[in-house]
Parts: structure tokens; C-alpha cells; sequence
């Protein structure tokens, strides 16, 4: 996304959607269930969503997050619950009238039209004049930097300007609700960096209210405002990217979202775990009875070099500022930590360390 076209792309929203989230749309989703079968798809999703707001709904394939997608888009129905826009029940609504966009993981592109005509193409359905739709098309294409590509068809473009396209045409309409149904996943990595970018940008300027389902925790981490994680139909939570990483609130969380550490624990009376020597206060509830696995990010765990220690340096893989170094411990527990990658230097395969947790609260899970 180059400079001109971030400048273009301000000169003309104002004309093209919502100036700021004030002028968004609310959606709720209200004790939503889906049974397909003897599969419960959803069970009992509520999410309430500010307008403006980009949501992001994350899980592993089959937790419910596209049905959820679909169920907001009109496509497929709920068994119970409802979807309410703005506080209206919109869930007997059929999909053509429920004024939303929504951009495919496939681009979905008309093969006989170009690129303006692919955008133009939802202003046609409404019915706008011909000279007035050909500007709108063209000032969407100009936002999204592909002015100079307005004659060109589908096959003469390349897979990020083909769901450039997509996302033009989807905004055109300006819809009340966007929807995103993971649509960089075919995408290169460095075409999907640029356009997510170009996605928050774009949403963030028109105050557009958008569900965005993903699988990629990265993208959803990096675009949402919150990120909702699924699993079975339900809701683990959903809070602010630094939130769920920083403060998962159960362990499937905690481990879907980022790397995290399982290292053997043994529950004591107080309210503490001992664990690598040392006892450390728990965060939430613990599983009575149980053997139990400390869950602890690489970040979290402090290491220190010196003969006699708890584990064996095995492996370093560097990220940059930061060396993720693989650690061997007492007991054939193999942990990540992170250290700087000036501190990690000195770290080859081999080197005895000491690993510590600070006296800082835990989650706990039932032990694998």
C-alpha cells in the first residue's frame, strides 16, 4: 500500500461510507445454536458487537465460526436465537435484503467483466444511474490502488488484486455489516501482510461494523479490535488481542492463541503450584485431585547459564530481535524460552541452564 494511494483513499471516503464508528452499525448475536445432524455447529453464541467495531472470530476447523458467519450473512438459519442489527431481529430477513458485504475466501469475481464492472456490479442491482456508478466504482478501486487496473479483467490479475477487487466491490454498497469469510487464506504471505493491512486501514476510515472469520491467529491478533476464540460451538471468550494473549481465561485459550509452555506441577493447599523448584500462586481455578501441567509463555520463563542446572540448551531459533531457545529439562520436559538474540549468542546446543518462573499467577491444566 503506497503513500499515494493511503492519500487518495482519504480524499475520498467521505463520499464512499461512514466517516467515523459513531455512524456504525450495532450487531448481537443472541444465544445462537446450530444443530446439522448429530453435530452441534453452535451452541448458545452471544456476541455483542459496537458499531464501527472489527470482530474477528477464531478456532480450530469445525468450532462453529463460519456457520456463525453464515447464520449473520442470511444464509444459513439458527435453530434458536437470533441476530439483531441495530436492535432489530433481522433473522427472518432473507439475505438479499440484510444490506451487508461480504468478501470470500474465493474471489468470486464475474469472469466477463472487468474490474470497474466487478465493483459496479451491486450498484447496478440498486438500481443507480450508469455515470454515477462507474465514479462510485472507480473512487472504490482508487482506495483500494488499483485505478490503473479498472479495464482489466480477473484473469490479467494477480490473486491479491483479485480480492482487492472483491473488497471494492463489497464496500461499494456500503454495506451496514461487513463479513469476511477468511479471505487471504489463498493468498501468498507477503501479498496477505499487505492486504490485511490495507483491510484495517480501509475498515478503521469508513467505521464499517465487520465479522471477520479466520483460522490464522496471527491475522485475527493483528486486525481486531476483539478476537472471539471458538471451540465446539461455544465461546471460550473474547477480549482485545494483548488481553487474550496476556491473560487467557481457560487453557484451551491460553494454548490455542500464541506458543505455551506445559511444564509438570504439583498443586499445594494454599492456592500455589510448585513447579521448577519453586512455588508460584495459580490463576483461577485448579482441577482437584488431579495431576496437573503449569501452562507459561516462552516470554515468561527467566534462564540463566551455570553447571549443575534443570535442563540442556537443544536448539535456538532466531526471530530477529528475539532467539527462541529449546530447552531439554529434567525429567525429558522439553520447554521454549525467549531470550534476546544478543543474550542468546552464547546459547549452543549443549550448554547447561537453570529455567525459573517468576512468582507471578499461573493457569493450570489437568496434566496430558
Amino acid at each position: 500500500m503506497t503513500t499515494n494511494t493511503a492519500g487518495n483513499a482519504a480524499a475520498t471516503a467521505a463520499g464512499i461510507g461512514q466517516a467515523d464508528r459513531s455512524g456504525g452499525t450495532s450487531v448481537l448475536l443472541q444465544d445462537l445454536s446450530r444443530v446439522f445432524g448429530t453435530t452441534r455447529a453452535l451452541d448458545g453464541l452471544s456476541i455483542e458487537m459496537a458499531p464501527g467495531e472489527l470482530v474477528a472470530l477464531l478456532g480450530p476447523s469445525g468450532c462453529g465460526k463460519t456457520t456463525a458467519l453464515r447464520i449473520v450473512a442470511g444464509f444459513e438459519s439458527a435453530d434458536a436465537g437470533s441476530v439483531m442489527i441495530d436492535g432489530k431481529d433481522i433473522s427472518s430477513v432473507p439475505a438479499s435484503r440484510r444490506d451487508m458485504g461480504m468478501v470470500f475466501q474465493s474471489y468470486s469475481l464475474f469472469p466477463n467483466m472487468s474490474a470497474l464492472d466487478n465493483v459496479a456490479f451491486g450498484l447496478r442491482m440498486r438500481k443507480l444511474g450508469t455515470a454515477q456508478r462507474r465514479q462510485r466504482a472507480g473512487e472504490l478501486l482508487d482506495m483500494v490502488g488499483l485505478a490503473d487496473q479498472a479495464s482489466q479483467y480477473p484473469h490479467q490479475l494477480s490473486g491479491g488484486q483479485q480480492q482487492r477487487v472483491a473488497l471494492a466491490r463489497a464496500l461499494a454498497i456500503e454495506p451496514r455489516v461487513l463479513l469476511l469469510d477468511e479471505p487471504l487464506s489463498a493468498l501468498d504471505a507477503k501479498v496477505r501482510l499487505q492486504l490485511r493491512e490495507q483491510i484495517r486501514t480501509l475498515q478503521q476510515r469508513l467505521g464499517t461494523t465487520t465479522l471477520f472469520v479466520t483460522h490464522d491467529q496471527e491475522e485475527a491478533l493483528s486486525m481486531a479490535d476483539r478476537v472471539g476464540v471458538m471451540r465446539q460451538g461455544k465461546l471460550e471468550q473474547i477480549a482485545a488481542p494483548d488481553e487474550l494473549y496476556e491473560d487467557p481465561a481457560t487453557a484451551f485459550v491460553a494454548e490455542f492463541v500464541g506458543i505455551m509452555n506445559r511444564i509438570p506441577g504439583e498443586l499445594q493447599g494454599s492456592g500455589t503450584v510448585s513447579v521448577l523448584g519453586g512455588a508460584v500462586p495459580v490463576r483461577g481455578e485448579s482441577p482437584a485431585d488431579q495431576a496437573v501441567d503449569v501452562l507459561v509463555r516462552p516470554e515468561g520463563l527467566t534462564m540463566q547459564v551455570g553447571p549443575n542446572g534443570n535442563g540442556i540448551v537443544t536448539t535456538r531459533n532466531f526471530l530477529g530481535s528475539v532467539t527462541r531457545v529449546g530447552v531439554l529439562l529434567d525429567g525429558d520436559v522439553a520447554v521454549q524460552v525467549d531470550k534476546s538474540s544478543s543474550e542468546a549468542a552464547a546459547l549452543t546446543p549443549g550448554t547447561s541452564v537453570s529455567v525459573s518462573l517468576p512468582a507471578q499467577p499461573v493457569l493450570v491444566a489437568p496434566r496430558r
